[in-house]
């Protein structure tokens, strides 16, 4: 920024007036061996030139030797300044250092209606507006009470339920609220035309309702024997529809069932295969951060699990998309976990493993790929008798800016890759 464009109680020395601007110095540098002053904004295109030279005295200079004169610098804010609303009625004065504080809280300077009515006006006069004339103030409803904004009390009076209103029938009913009205029309005014009350049952007779008091006097003997057949016709269709229900219903226990022992089997099958190595297919990826980071999707998410080596320690992975601990937010954090498996009554424990997590880089030239890895060696790990949650490992793994760059996500897909070394081979 150049220079201070304020009002001074005083007329300005020249010694603390830029020879660029032409007005008060901001953050002054001092050319030497000159001596002259300017500010360091207004000398930075001249120090673009391969021989800078000073405006004053054109002479060439040397730009290491430019040095900040905080001394001037320290005289110009404490100079006295009158506010910027002066001529409005402000009557403030005091040093430049304080000038921006005051504009922060000058009841003269012009501010934006904090209701975003669009209107500008002075500080002073916010509370008065915001009141009585902003738009979008909240005014009480002259019928219902509540709060409404008054920009848009005529739509509100189109749904209030205390606006009054009349019988649309012309019964001679008035001054009903909009809640009364439906009561109204429902139950009491006799000019609306009504079906008779078994209909359900196959009448199909229609009439005001005044008239149809003398109607179901002289058709009870078939409303009720049409009522009748209705009720067991009913109870047969309610019978059937049970019947179905329950054939539904363990239909569906037997899909559940059988769906629960084939995922069962192909996990079996795919964990007695790994050999220590993992690789974990996440797809979907953006969706599921931003579940994660709105707290709609649980974590951590957990893998299908795997085994260091045939008839091995049986270990699954955690992902944690919105981190957890310290890189809770910014992170993916990553972890893996011992579990209880079918042979740890012939292995040997306690284990000292050595975790390493790695997100894959997708680029096609594999020359250019750059792997992000991180290690971690736990303590030694007895033998688990429950699944417990997750162990400690990488919380701040990867930052999620970071993995979102192309050559890690691809086709909104990432790939993990966890390898487990035992320190002491089984």
């Amino acid at each position: 920024m150049p220079g201070y464009e304020v009002k001074f109680t005083g007329p300005l020395d020249k010694a603390f007036e830029c020879p660029i601007c032409l007005i008060a110095l901001r953050d002054p540098v001092q050319i030497t061996p000159c001596g002259h002053r300017m500010c360091n904004t207004c000398l930075k295109p001249i120090l673009r030139n391969k021989r800078p030279r000073c405006p004053l005295d054109n002479l060439n200079f040397d730009p290491s030797k430019v040095f900040p004169d905080n001394g001037c610098h320290r005289q110009i804010l404490n100079l006295q300044v009158l506010c910027s609303n002066t001529e409005k009625g402000c009557e403030w004065s005091g040093p430049l250092s304080e000038i921006e504080r005051h504009q922060d809280v000058c009841s003269y300077a012009e501010v934006s209606c904090p209701k975003r009515c669009g209107v500008s006006l002075e500080r002073r006069r916010v509370s008065e507006h915001s009141s009585h004339e902003c738009i979008n103030r909240l005014t009480p409803c002259a019928h219902c009470g509540n709060q409404v904004v008054f920009n848009l009390m005529s739509l509100h009076l189109q749904t209030c339920s205390s606006f009054p209103v009349s019988c649309p029938a012309n019964c001679g009913a008035t001054n009903l609220t909009k809640e009364k009205l439906v009561v109204h029309m429902n139950n009491e005014c006799l000019l609306i035309e009504v079906p008779c009350k078994f209909v359900e049952a196959g009448c199909k007779f229609k009439a005001e309702r005044y008239k149809m008091k003398e109607h179901m006097s002289s058709n009870m003997e078939s409303h009720l024997s049409a009522l009748s057949d209705l009720v067991n016709a009913q109870k047969k269709q309610l019978d059937i529809q049970r019947e179905r229900i329950q054939l539904q219903k363990e239909h569906i226990q037997l899909q559940k069932e059988t769906m629960l022992l084939q995922k069962q089997e192909i996990i079996d099958a795919r964990g007695r295969t790994a050999n220590g190595e993992f690789i974990w297919r996440i797809p979907d990826f953006n969706r599921k951060l931003m579940d994660a980071k709105s707290g709609r999707a649980p974590e951590p998410m957990i893998s299908e699990p795997f085994y260091t080596h045939p008839h091995g320690y049986k270990m699954c992975a955690g992902l944690w998309l919105n981190g957890v601990g310290t890189g809770r937010g910014r992170y993916i954090s990553v972890g893996l976990q011992v579990q209880v498996g079918e042979y740890d009554s012939i292995l040997k424990w306690p284990i000292h493993p050595r975790y390493t997590f790695t997100l894959l880089d997708q680029r096609d030239d594999s020359k250019e790929r750059r792997d992000i890895t991180a290690h971690f060696e736990p303590q030694c790990i007895s033998r688990p008798r429950a699944d417990r949650q997750l162990g400690k490992g990488a919380r701040r793994f990867v930052l999620q800016d970071d993995i979102c760059a192309i050559n890690y996500c691809k086709h909104d897909t990432i790939f993990l890759k966890f390898n487990v070394i035992l320190k002491q081979p089984p």
